[in-house]
């Protein structure tokens, strides 16, 4: 048995029943009310999917590839894709940094939690055991620890995952932007595996490359959009500013967070300005160097300590893990990384880790480029 709904990405779609009392549960009903892009919503209006729909499609994915693939554990692997994103915190991914330096903690870790009964209401975990679903190995394919669940994992995330398949789409599609160039149903059926690893036959390698093509310019209009990333890290110096955050803060919605935060003595004046959309604006703009130069940092911030500095793309997006070209092709000689096949790859991960050096301010602040430029020398 089944429930049918309709998504908007991908039709009309049939969500097995012993995932529903999973879906009904207080931890993944949050969801709801979590933005799959944070505060893209300035830019794009469209942009108020949630991690609830998302994972909805992601589950759906995995499914698909999951059965084309042969994976042992088909059940476990739909519950991980449902559950993904179950411990995220309120904006997405908008203030993960903040929280893990906070909370030592980061959403996967959490949603392991939350899956594993440690944390929330243990619903889920209650759940998934009534439904035959071992929650154990859920946990395991999330956190990608295992080498005998590395092809379950890689599923769900890895070069070519369903949750990336999807939230490209999905969030292509709510954002209004239309740069996708791939087939989902050719890169399905270009998958395969040797039982640990999934990889590709040297034919696919320019479906590859369109996928590839279009994360990157999702990510430079998008993800990476500079006002976005204002609106963001003005939010995020309010945080800072807090004393004694509350961990209850991990378990909020996005606007009841955004509310609790406005409300600290501390933090209202930045918060009051994101409501009536009256952002900081970008004065500055230049080339970041190879590696972060936090005293650089401190001393331009003790001069102006209104002013914010941002790195666009951040420093965590300088490998080529975070840049997901690592795919793997078989070819007749074995097996190669589609970086050493492909030289448009290659310049793809070159345009990726261009950095630039942002720093955002009040309208009315009086600084010049040239005093900048002194401050940073």
């Amino acid at each position: 048995m089944f429930k049918a709904i309709q998504d908007p990405v991908w039709g009309y779609t049939e969500i097995p029943e012993k995932f529903l009392r999973v879906i009904d549960t207080q931890e993944f009903q949050r969801l709801h009310w979590i933005r799959q892009l944070g505060m893209c919503y300035l830019v794009y209006p469209g942009a108020v999917h949630t991690r609830f729909q998302h994972s909805l499609g992601t589950m759906v994915l995995a499914q698909q590839i999951g059965e084309k693939l042969g994976t042992q554990f088909p059940n476990e692997v739909a519950a991980a894709a449902l559950l993904h994103d179950v411990g995220h915190f309120p904006f997405s991914h908008s203030f993960e940094d903040y929280f893990e330096k906070k909370f030592k903690t980061n959403h996967e870790k959490r949603g392991i939690g939350i899956v594993n009964g440690k944390i929330g209401s243990g619903e889920i975990n209650e759940n998934l055991i009534k439904e035959n679903i071992d929650p154990e190995i859920v946990g395991i394919i999330l956190s990608g620890t295992k080498e005998e669940f590395a092809l379950e994992s890689s599923i769900i995330s890895g070069p070519l995952d369903a949750d990336e398949m999807d939230y490209l789409v999905r969030d292509s599609y709510f954002t209004g932007t239309d740069h996708l160039s791939f087939s989902l149903k050719r890169i399905i059926d270009i998958l395969r595996t040797d039982g640990e690893r999934i990889y590709i036959e040297e034919k696919g390698v320019t479906s590859i490359e369109s996928v590839l093509i279009s994360r990157l310019l999702m990510y430079k209009s998008v993800y990476f959009h500079k006002t976005v990333r204002i609106a963001q890290k003005m939010i995020e110096k309010t945080l800072y500013k807090l004393k004694n955050p509350d961990i209850s803060y991990l378990s909020m919605h996005d606007d009841l967070f955004l509310s609790t935060v406005g409300q600290r003595e501390q933090s209202s004046g930045l918060i009051n300005m994101i409501n009536k959309r009256k952002l900081y604006k970008m004065i500055y703009r230049g080339e970041a160097p190879s590696e972060r130069k936090e005293e650089v940092e401190r001393r331009l911030l003790e001069a102006y300590p209104e002013l914010i500095i941002d790195y666009i793309p951040p420093y965590s997006f300088k490998d080529r893990k975070r840049s997901k070209d690592e795919v793997i092709v078989k070819q007749e000689n074995g097996f190669k990384d589609i970086s050493s096949i492909s030289p448009l790859l290659n310049s793809l991960y070159d345009s990726f880790n261009r950095r630039y050096f942002y720093v955002y301010g009040p309208e009315n602040i009086e600084i010049t480029h040239q005093t900048i430029e002194n401050l940073l020398s």
